[in-house]
């Protein structure tokens, strides 16, 4: 017999609560991972003494759990009294075999009152084994490997033992690494998944954070989960199973019915802070309206009485089913986890006791969906929650680690320009589409959306880890766009985005130089690096737009009048305060003033020491200390001509950070923008840039995965000061009827908005469990857009996109000077063209309507293309694609369409 043994002593931890000291976890201490191990022993279970201890672990818990006025508790402490008569306590007192005979006598004391049933009204407990295993958190990702390995190890000898035993396993990607690291493993978990006693359910490629992750990539998560359990094991999931995330965006139910999943479970809302969520079964529906059977499980608990009776009855524990009269049925996923583990056999013992025991819920083992559909089943009309889950903790992952979350963004945008250019090369040439050079890159992206690194909510090894990976993502999808775009041969720009465009582009030129019709300026950037602005050029949408340039700086006079302080662009009246702020905003077309209270991009900071979890949490009382910060050290004039006028200023911010800005306005546009480079050393500092606008609304939009959200303003309830901190993507809109501003950013996520003031979150210090916090320099860009009329998607989201997806350089050789899709909607957006999953000469188009209204358009296409299908997210179509598309409000279609193939044309 062979016998393979595996050590691992630890590595360091540092904690997860500020000023947490460093333990045995943890340190500079090298003893703490130095282990001796002096003997290996293989030893037997006593089968008779395990029977005992469990039948006893039973019975005193049921003691313990029990309303001491209950006749059933009385008759299990008479149980317990005639037990204790019956056994020796010393096995030591006596010989071997009189000992082991006062245990079968006890047993049979207990005999009968484990064999008393329950009433027909008893609640059940529906169980499952399960592991949750972080894909990074405390360790990197290649001890994740490790712990999957040694968890479903011990998960298939438990099977063998135990043929009532029945296991899940969420996220496909771990899944994919058995099959690559662990061959013969995976081969017996294959097995295992044929005989219906391991779920592969969750429907994911990763268990990903669902705030940050933009809505393709979040598609792309169920995409390559779906397609990877299909293709393996040849089931879909039907349960979106995400216990951990922190929050959960209302886009979601619309993205799991697009793959057909239709049950969405977790565990997370129960770690409110301010507020209980209402209800633990209930129907979700999405921003969209459409709907999902939603149910909040159990973690990190035993299959046992005290576990049952917590968690299920509510005897002195918050997590409980409230509401009785809806469901009596809950779904207990037992087992160790967060770096794996998964259940003991001792957990499966103590549960065999429990299958219909009086005093506890009813238990019997089930699947996810199993479970899901009997609730389904029972025909009941389940409590409707609509809107987002929001999680009342967590709030600083959205602004902490802000590296990780400004490569997640960037790779996002490169990934979505580089599938759009090869679609559009393919068309152009008649050659399949083919997606393979993404794969890896996508790859990448979905493992570090993980959620715990995306969020920052790491140690330092996995942050590093995910830090390398991404920027060699964007180093390789940089080179592959090169390629083809040919930028150093540059003869106009492509247009990545769905909509024609007219806002100024950059380009990669350092002399001045003029173009026929339009206005060029040259700017020097910070760094000394020049660029040539061009504005005016109206680009048509997914197209190569031609630029002639010639020799020579453009005569046309600046369109800006400075004098002092006070600035008069074509758009606004400004004035800056001495601390280089903008104190007075005057729009020249309403003659609204725009600055109310503290000046419009005035530096906000604050000490950030959370209650519990230093690199997770920013608390409501860090809210209280905010105050205007920032010193102006320098301020100049570092560009003025007929396309920007651009302020170049310097602050101290907490202490020793340095903000170095430059403050642009633009000639043909309101948005100011301000180009940010941050050097960071704020250890528990929270820093953010503040807009306070006289714009009155009693709900601020928030942009999320294809479309937004509304929130309250104001602080009238629990409910809403507990929203004092949420997230958006591209844009946070305040907007009344008739006018309204928004604040645009390329890599910011956290912002709080409360009566006209917008606050975007720039940097978070948390020290744990990255004990360096986030030092650094970063750079990052946001914008102040003031629009006439309301909101809308000229208003705020067009320019929003235009502010993230910048013109393309590009030679122009083998791509299509016309538009790949057009729409005459202004609210359908052109969101994705990729290739499709299985290739060939087609491609999938990705639209949704972004404002909440009801769209009706026309979908044009390019010569070639030569038709169209209406799709599910898993690219199966199911049905012809009319000439005019319907939408309803923020909702996401998905095509494919075909072209032609140059090979088989005449």
């Amino acid at each position: 017999m062979d016998v393979a043994l595996e050590f691992y002593a630890g590595h360091p931890v540092p904690g997860r609560a500020p000023f947490e000291p460093d333990g045995p976890l943890g340190g500079e201490d090298a003893e703490a991972f130095s282990f001796q191990a002096q003997d290996i022993l293989i030893c037997t279970k006593n089968q008779l003494v395990a029977d005992f201890l469990f039948d006893l672990r039973v019975l005193l818990q049921l003691a313990e759990m029990l309303d001491e006025n209950s006749f059933r508790r009385a008759g299990v402490l008479n149980t317990l009294a005639q037990v204790h008569r019956t056994l020796y306590l010393s096995p030591q007192a006596v010989d071997r075999e009189t000992w082991l005979e006062s245990l079968r006598a006890a047993r049979a004391v207990m005999a009968p009152a484990l064999a008393c049933r329950n009433g027909d009204s008893a609640p059940r407990a529906a169980l499952l084994g399960h592991s949750h295993m972080d894909t990074a958190w405390l360790w990197p990702t290649a001890e994740t490997v490790r712990k999957n390995a040694r968890t479903i190890a011990n998960q298939l000898s438990l099977m063998e033992q135990y043929p009532e035993y029945r296991f899940l396993q969420s996220a496909s990607c771990h899944t994919a690494w058995m099959q690559r690291e662990y061959p013969a493993l995976f081969e017996r978990m294959r097995e295992a998944v044929a005989q219906g006693r391991y779920e592969m359910n969750g429907a994911v490629w990763v268990e990903c954070d669902c705030n940050l992750v933009g809505g393709e990539a979040l598609i792309r998560q169920f995409l390559w989960g779906q397609r990877y359990t299909r293709d393996t094991f040849g089931v879909l999931s039907d349960c979106f199973w995400l216990p951990d995330t922190f929050g959960y965006s209302a886009a979601i139910p619309q993205i799991m019915r697009g793959f057909g999943v239709k049950y969405f479970l977790t565990t997370k809302l129960a770690w409110n802070d301010t507020n209980t969520f209402p209800y633990e079964t209930f129907t979700w529906r999405g921003i969209d309206g459409t709907d999902v059977l939603a149910h909040f499980f159990v973690m990190d608990t035993w299959p046992d009485p005290k576990g049952l009776l917590e968690r299920v009855n509510g005897v002195g524990y918050r997590d409980c089913l409230h509401n009785k009269q809806i469901s009596h049925q809950r779904l207990i996923a037992f087992g160790y986890g967060d770096g794996g583990g998964g259940p003991q056999f001792e957990m499966i013992e103590t549960a065999r006791r429990l299958a219909d025991l009086e005093g506890c819920p009813r238990v019997r083992y089930s699947s996810a969906s199993k479970f899901m559909q009997s609730l389904e089943a029972e025909g009941r009309e389940f409590p409707e929650y609509r809107g987002e889950l929001y999680l009342e903790l967590h709030r600083g992952t959205l602004t902490g680690k802000q590296q990780i979350k400004k490569n997640n963004r960037m790779a996002e945008t490169a990934l979505h320009d580089l599938e759009l250019v090869t679609v559009l090369a393919a068309v152009h040439s008649g050659a399949p589409a083919c997606g393979a050079a993404c794969r890896p890159l996508w790859e990448t992206l979905l493992v570090n959306q993980f959620h715990d690194i995306l969020p920052g909510s790491c140690i330092p090894e996995a942050h590093d880890e995910s830090l390398r990976q991404t920027t060699a993502l964007l180093e390789e999808a940089g080179r592959r766009l090169d390629a083809t775009l040919r930028p150093e041969q540059m003869g106009g720009v492509l247009n990545p985005l769905g909509f024609a465009r007219t806002d100024t582009v950059y380009l990669p030129v350092n002399t001045a130089m003029h173009a026929p019709g339009l206005r060029t300026q040259l700017v020097e950037l910070r760094g000394g690096a020049r660029v040539l602005a061009v504005a005016g050029l109206r680009q048509q949408p997914f197209s190569f737009t031609p630029l002639s340039l010639c020799a020579g700086a453009d005569e046309a006079s600046s369109l800006f009048h400075a004098c002092g302080n006070r600035l008069e662009t074509p758009f606004a009246l400004v004035r800056f305060s001495p601390g280089g702020a903008i104190s007075s905003f005057v729009d020249r077309r309403t003659g609204r003033e725009l600055c109310a209270g503290l000046p419009l991009n005035t530096f906000l900071s604050a000490e950030d020491v959370p209650a519990a979890w230093d690199g997770w949490d920013v608390d409501a009382d860090c809210m209280e200390k905010l105050r205007p910060d920032g010193v102006l050290q320098s301020r100049m004039v570092a560009a003025d001509g007929p396309v920007e006028y651009r302020v170049r200023c310097t602050w101290t911010v907490c202490g020793g950070s340095v903000v170095r800005q430059d403050i642009i306005f633009h000639a043909d546009s309101p948005l100011v923008e301000f180009d940010t480079e941050l050097e960071w050393h704020g250890k528990h500092r929270l820093l953010k840039a503040a807009f306070d606008t006289t714009v009155q609304a009693p709900a601020a939009r928030q942009e999320i995965q294809f479309g937004c959200i509304q929130r309250p303003t104001t602080r009238n309830d629990s409910l809403e000061q507990a929203k004092f901190e949420v997230c958006c993507h591209k844009y946070a809109d305040l907007s009344e009827p008739s006018y309204g501003v928004a604040l645009l950013n390329d890599c910011k996520y956290g912002v709080s908005v409360e009566g006209g003031r917008i606050a975007l979150s720039l940097a978070k210090g948390g020290m744990r469990p990255d004990p360096r916090g986030d030092e650094g320099v970063y750079t990052f860009r946001y914008a102040f857009l003031p629009h006439t009329g309301g909101f809308c998607a000229q208003s705020v989201v067009r320019p929003a996109y235009a502010f993230q997806y910048a013109a393309l350089p590009a030679s122009g050789e083998g791509l299509p000077s016309e538009p790949l899709v057009r729409v005459d909607a202004a609210n359908v957006m052109p969101e994705t063209v990729k290739p499709c999953e299985d290739g060939g000469h087609a491609f999938i188009l990705r639209l949704y309507e972004c404002e909440g209204s009801y769209a009706r358009t026309r979908l044009s296409l390019a010569p070639g293309c030569s038709g169209a299908q209406l799709c599910d997210m898993l690219e199966q179509p199911f049905a012809p694609c009319p000439a005019d598309l319907e939408f309803r409000p923020f909702e996401i279609k998905t095509l494919r369409i075909t072209y032609t193939d140059r090979e088989d044309t005449p």
